[in-house]
């Protein structure tokens, strides 16, 4: 990519921007997710739908992504996807019902689905050692938009509120904008002598199938036990949709996607471990606000720092771990350590207690943010894409970010439903140990009377008593969580070290 050294430069943030926008919107809503709901009057199940929508949305786009580039060009897309993204940021902020803002994401998904792939796509740009700094970019663009996002989400919450989350996204995307428009160039780095086709009998099965798929694994969070049956058989309908539409795909002489040309065990193995590392952050991101803020009861701007700053500290082992890959390429050893890490957050989550400190904690989250995720994910990158023909990586990497949709609903539905089970366990022994007051309450042995109950049974004091036992119940319900966290990655573990064959 023969450029001026400036014109290189913000090339390079255009990189960063791009996929750092995306990530800063999506972790927003996630972190502030029961403030929007307060504010829109949104059931939790409405609420659901409107992250079933915003990912159906995103799938569909995901998939057209080199179709659409072929028709309007790189830059042209760019800009029309960051203006449907600001158009859609301005309907949320402006939301007072639940359609209006499930309308808002799905205009937010039409343009903030192509950003990722796209920032990726820009780095075939560089060849030889020009394309290392630029390699960089994208987990830089990744880790600063994860990092922004609880600090950034937290303070706009606690003094403007949760529409300002969307307002925010105004003078951003228009700053992206301007960067894309001086620095991404309107061809594609490596042209296909084959267009790309779309046929509609294909995206019909396609948009049926993803949707609801995404519909069932949100309704899955409140539907599991009351009807198991209507869930299991959406599952099913949605995967039969989803096959007939890979059977139209492979067997079309000019398919929209052609997995024939990338296919490998290299790469559904990457495509596994990409999965696995989605899951878990996307269910860790659920639950870690609520174990930080309603378990242990630190504050809203507190929990968001801390969160951001263990983020933005993978900073420093991004290069760290790319500098280890090139020089020991092996994949073994990097997912070995990751689950290391991963086990020990989860382990050691699972011991805190009420006393513990902002510092400490945040130790503990430097496991999770500053060591699994770039580790997992960067060495899920470096063994999915090593051998995939530049021609047709922008369709291989459109079918990644099509399971991390997937994966990411996977996990905030099944950190949900864990949190919910055990919840709602907890609390019910709660209550059973204090329905009948224990024979030594309101002596100093038995700890005094601390909700006033037996001078002031009043309605404020059960209130009290009522609030701490949920607390208790959120508490223990997330270190159960992350106790089963530590057993999956120990099992995980176990699975890697026999493994032989990895590319």
């Amino acid at each position: 990519m023969s450029r001026s050294r400036p014109a290189l430069t913000l090339h390079h943030a255009a990189i960063v921007l791009i996929v750092c926008l995306e990530y800063l919107q999506t972790l927003m809503v996630s972190f502030a997710s029961r403030d929007i709901s307060g504010g829109i009057d949104a059931a939790p199940e409405e609420f659901s739908l409107a992250a079933a929508c915003y990912a159906s949305v995103a799938v569909l786009v995901i998939i057209a992504h080199r179709w659409m580039v072929q028709q309007l060009g790189y830059r042209r897309l760019l800009r029309l996807s960051l203006l449907a993204f600001l158009v859609g940021a301005v309907l949320c902020a402006e939301a007072h019902t639940v359609p209006m803002f499930i309308a808002g994401r799905m205009v937010q998904a039409l343009g903030g689905a192509a950003f990722f792939t796209a920032s990726r796509v820009q780095i075939l740009h560089y060849k030889g050692r020009e394309r290392i700094p630029a390699l960089l970019c994208l987990p830089f663009g990744i880790t600063l938009g994860s990092a922004l996002a609880p600090i950034l989400g937290a303070a706009l919450l606690e003094h403007e509120g949760w529409r300002a989350l969307f307002w925010v996204m105004v003078p951003l995307t228009l700053l992206v904008d301007q960067v894309v428009a001086r620095a991404v160039p309107e061809h594609e780095p490596v042209e296909n002598e084959q267009a790309d086709h779309l046929h509609p009998w294909g995206i019909l099965l396609l948009c049926a199938g993803i949707f609801l798929l995404q519909f069932m694994l949100e309704r899955s969070r409140y539907d599991l036990f009351g009807d198991p049956l209507v869930l299991l058989g959406s599952g099913a309908v949605a995967v039969v949709l989803l096959l007939a539409y890979l059977w139209h795909d492979v067997r079309h002489p000019t398919p929209l996607i052609p997995y024939a040309a990338f296919s490998s065990y290299g790469y559904w193995f990457g495509m596994g471990i990409y999965g696995f590392g989605y899951l878990v952050v996307s269910a860790c991101n659920v639950i870690l606000p609520v174990y930080m803020i309603q378990g242990l009861g630190f504050t809203v701007e507190s929990s968001g720092w801390a969160l951001g700053l263990t983020s933005l500290a993978g900073m420093v082992t991004i290069p760290l771990h790319f500098g280890l890959m090139v020089r020991w390429p092996s994949l073994k050893p990097y997912l070995l350590l990751s689950l290391v890490w991963l086990g020990a957050f989860g382990w050691s989550m699972s011991l805190q207690s009420e006393e513990v400190t902002m510092v400490r904690l945040g130790w503990t989250l430097l496991l999770l943010n500053t060591l699994f995720m770039p580790f997992a994910l960067g060495t899920a990158a470096a063994g999915t894409f090593r051998r995939v023909d530049e021609k047709v990586f922008s369709h291989a990497y459109q079918v990644k970010n099509t399971m991390r949709e997937v994966a990411n609903s996977v996990g905030i539905s099944l950190a949900t439903i864990v949190m919910q089970m055990r919840t709602n366990l907890h609390y019910a022994r709660l209550a059973e140990s204090t329905s009948h007051l224990s024979p030594g309450y309101g002596t100093m042995a038995g700890g005094g009377d601390p909700w006033d109950l037996l001078n002031h049974p009043s309605t404020a004091a059960l209130m009290r008593l009522s609030q701490e036992m949920t607390r208790q119940a959120t508490l223990m319900a997330s270190q159960d969580f992350f106790r089963g966290l530590a057993i999956v990655a120990a099992f995980s573990m176990v699975w890697v070290a026999l493994q032989r064959r990895f590319a």
